[in-house]
């Protein structure tokens, strides 16, 4: 059973993990979407090396005036990565914030992009 503590600090973990969605678009790009409420440009930082994606970033505490009823939205860091394999480019990352979603976008590099080959004839 775990102790009240442990259950505390699952949700903060749970609290600090973004939570991500990935899909294809077309061929040859995939893009992840992040939730990112409360989170300012300045506190992220993505970084790419040997295959993985590495996002980091902080949330502030905002304290408003008076006193709280419900507080369920979390100051803190956070870390996340991800392997991608190596059909992505990584010149060709972009990456966007706006209304809380950080949108990322990796793109295959040409030569492993699907394409469609002609049957000649004769």
């Amino acid at each position: 059973m775990a102790t009240r503590e442990t259950e505390r600090k699952q949700d903060q973990e749970r609290l600090l993990r973004p939570a991500c969605l990935v899909c294809e678009e077309g061929e040859g790009s995939i893009v992840m979407k992040l939730e990112m409420p409360g989170v300012d440009q300045d506190h992220l930082e993505l970084h790419y090396e040997d295959n993985t994606l590495q996002l980091t970033g902080r949330r502030e505490d905002v304290l408003e005036e008076g006193s709280y009823l419900i507080r369920e939205r979390r100051p803190g860091s956070f870390y996340q990565a991800y392997t991608l394999d190596n059909t992505i480019d990584p010149q060709t990352i972009e990456a966007s914030l706006a209304d809380g979603v950080l949108t990322v976008r990796l793109h295959r590099k040409e030569a492993e992009k699907p394409r469609k080959i002609t049957v000649k004839s004769g």
